[in-house]
């Protein structure tokens, strides 16, 4: 493996903890939007210190303000939704399995926006993956109640598509990645706030929009939380180099993640699904990686 591998390696590593870190912390008794909170707040401070060693550090123009508050805005709840499913009893398999059906939300974006053409092979893998999804939410004609806690999962794919969309217009003319992902969680923060006063006043559950003192212990563990699983997989992806790693293969390294995931809930949480249900992630993660290969074939 080369170096770019390596990192991106190492990033689906670092990204298999998120829903690891929350079930402990959601045992705890602390709520999605609450550890979201501290994530992102730890997280600025620990980019801060790495953009002022570099001392580069640049905050957003105001040219640049709307497009840092949209794409804010949309990795807030994307954070926000992979992480609230755990507050309504879905297995971390279930949910890490429904937030990768975002290759069929960007696949729908880039047929809306004509960015790429509409084929049998494409359409086939986009129903590839909603067959799946079916399968993992458990719904079936024996079993027709749904947890629709799987409704955050589902909406962290689509917001994730939004982001990885939005990211691929940042003005890295003006910005290095650290300081596009800086100024990224600055604006997350307001809009996620803002968020909570507005869903506080709507929802009594406790484990998305309570709020609990935390003890050493947890802010020890919501200090990893930022450090393992946010920032240094983000930032090493920043130094991956296209020409030692295609794109496809960068995507489909980072498809290491799910499967890690559901290795740690097993081994940590003895948690299992039914065999369906692995099968429907099986199925999601396939349609993930085909449109991969079906990547190259869209239009410019």
């Amino acid at each position: 493996m080369n170096r770019s591998q390596v990192y991106v390696t190492f990033a689906a590593f670092g990204f298999s903890f998120i829903l690891i870190f929350s079930r402990v912390l959601r045992n705890a008794g602390m709520s999605s939007f609450e550890q979201l909170s501290f994530r992102l707040t730890f997280s600025i401070l620990i980019l801060l210190l790495m953009i002022a060693c570099q001392r580069k550090l640049r905050f957003a123009r105001r040219s640049d303000i709307p497009f840092f508050a949209a794409i804010g805005f949309t990795y807030a709840f994307f954070a926000l939704s992979g992480l609230s499913a755990l507050a309504f009893d879905v297995p971390i398999a279930v949910s890490v399995a429904l937030i990768y059906t975002q290759p069929i939300f960007t696949a729908v974006i880039s047929f809306a926006t004509r960015r790429e053409r509409v084929t049998i092979a494409s359409t086939a893998v986009v129903l590839l993956g909603v067959g799946g999804a079916f399968l993992v939410s458990g719904l079936s004609a024996t079993n027709p109640q749904i947890n629709w806690g799987i409704s955050f999962p589902v909406a962290a794919g689509l917001f994730y598509a939004i982001y990885l969309w939005l990211k691929r217009h940042a003005p890295t003319n003006e910005y290095s990645p650290l300081q596009v992902l800086f100024n990224t969680f600055l604006f997350a923060v307001p809009m996620l706030l803002a968020a909570w006063v507005i869903l506080g006043n709507l929802s009594t559950e406790a484990l998305l929009v309570g709020v609990v003192a935390p003890d050493l212990r947890q802010l020890t563990l919501l200090f990893f939380f930022a450090l393992i699983s946010t920032v240094l997989p983000y930032s090493l992806l920043n130094y991956v180099h296209v020409k030692d790693v295609s794109p496809t293969s960068e995507g489909l390294l980072l498809l290491g993640d799910p499967i890690l995931h559901t290795l740690w809930a097993m081994l940590f949480f003895g948690e299992y699904i039914s065999t369906t249900q692995y099968a429907g992630a099986a199925v999601i993660l396939a349609s993930a990686a085909l449109n991969l290969r079906l990547a190259p074939k869209s239009t410019g």
